[in-house]
């Protein structure tokens, strides 16, 4: 099937499956995923793989405009409403997956080395799957105000440590002769990664700010902003620089320094469903169900570990602060889906480390699976719970109630 037929199906498969997730009362980006893994190679191979290469770009620019989205909520005054809480529940929630599912993985038998890197990966949370849901519901709250902070922070923060993991690791494989000049280029590149992607966006932020003046109709502030959010994405992989905090940066820049960064936001909103739908269907023909048969002990406990640290860790993390227990209880729910960056990472560690590239693709890829599919399902019953779902569809009226009494 060529690219352009297969762009129309996945745009009309989601419409389609936006309709059906409503009448069976889940989320709509569980419907995108479904049926992308119904059409795509996994099921009826209609979207083949050669298909998922080619429209790869789609998921980068779909990612890259919802990482601006995000990276636009650290606008300083709501940040500071929020932001030494959020820090502590991200700290807490990502560190303390890392530590339960390395201390799994260990005692189930395997290397420090794939266990370390297994750990950082499981520290990810989704934050396209979160804020898909999060638009669904017109979520408002302050579960959300905290929920949208902390993906973002938690992209970031799992980055950071995936730099100091696999910096470390590749000295340790080196001789003794070499570890001057391998310490020299892990620094150089966790310092290129992080500090180079955030001065990108800033430097887009302010070109971005600076046309913003002259862009007066609507339809040019969405050119624009999909154009800067574009440069910034190419720009990152053509610097080898990270297209997720090179994003963030530019949102983040464009809501604290611009006086027209609503209107921006507000202009690339309208591009954004088709974009988004594509990306979830096209997320949904790369899961592989099989693998979750495959997945064995060693694989469930990293499943297991990993979402008993999100949710443990979230609650210790909320402790001390001034929010409704609902909050308190269902917060760490909404942590757990995984999947881009998850994703992402795996293909790095097959890069860098192929001796571990068969066990880290199959649990990983295993468990995204599962955590894509179950994880929208936990955010949209908070939602609902605390009460922060301001719009639902009709057949989950009847049920609401019901759901906030329990």
């Amino acid at each position: 099937m060529n690219e352009i037929l297969s762009v129309g199906l996945i745009l009309m498969a989601a419409l389609i499956a936006g309709h059906l997730a409503q009448l069976a009362r889940v989320p709509e980006v569980t419907g995108y995923l479904l049926v992308g893994l119904v059409i795509g190679p996994a099921a009826l191979d209609l979207i083949s793989h050669d298909n998922l290469l080619t429209l790869g770009f789609m998921s980068d620019i779909a990612l890259g405009l919802i990482l601006f989205n995000i990276g636009a909520i650290f606008e300083a005054s709501n940040f500071r409403a929020v932001g030494r809480g959020v820090v502590r529940i991200t700290l807490w929630e990502a560190s303390l997956a890392f530590v339960l599912v390395c201390v799994v993985l260990v005692a189930s038998g395997l290397t420090w080395p794939l266990a370390l890197l297994l750990s950082v990966v499981a520290m990810e949370t989704a934050p396209a799957t979160t804020l898909m849901v999060l638009n669904e519901y017109d979520a408002k709250g302050p579960m959300t105000d905290r929920l949208l902070a902390l993906v973002a922070l938690n992209n970031v923060y799992v980055l950071v440590v995936f730099g100091l993991v696999t910096a470390g690791l590749s000295v340790a494989e080196l001789s003794a002769h070499g570890w001057v000049a391998a310490w020299y280029r892990a620094v150089h590149g966790l310092l290129w990664t992080t500090v180079g992607s955030v001065a990108l966006g800033a430097m887009l932020g302010v070109v971005m700010d600076f046309w913003a003046v002259r862009a007066k109709e609507s339809g040019e502030a969405m050119i624009l902003a999909a154009g800067s959010v574009l440069i910034a994405v190419g720009a990152s992989r053509w610097l080898g620089l990270s297209p997720l905090i090179s994003t963030l940066a530019l949102g983040a820049t464009v809501a604290n320094t611009s006086n027209h960064g609503d209107r921006l936001l507000r202009a690339l909103g309208r591009a954004d469903p088709p974009l988004y739908a594509a990306f979830f269907v096209l997320a949904g023909a790369e899961l592989a169900p099989a693998s979750v048969l495959g997945l064995g002990l060693i694989g469930v406990g990293y499943t297991v570990a990993r979402a008993v640290g999100k949710v443990a860790g979230a609650r210790i993390g909320l402790r001390g602060q001034d929010v409704p227990p609902l909050v308190r209880r269902h917060l760490g729910f909404c942590l757990v889906s995984s999947s881009s960056l998850a994703v992402g990472l795996t293909i790095q560690i097959r890069t860098a480390f192929p001796a571990y590239a068969a066990s880290v693709t199959g649990i990983v890829l295993a468990a995204v699976v599962i955590f894509e599919i179950v994880g929208p399902l936990l955010t949209r019953h908070a939602l609902i719970v605390t009460g922060e779902a301001m719009t639902m569809p009709a057949p989950l009226r009847e049920s609401a109630g019901e759901d906030t009494a329990a």
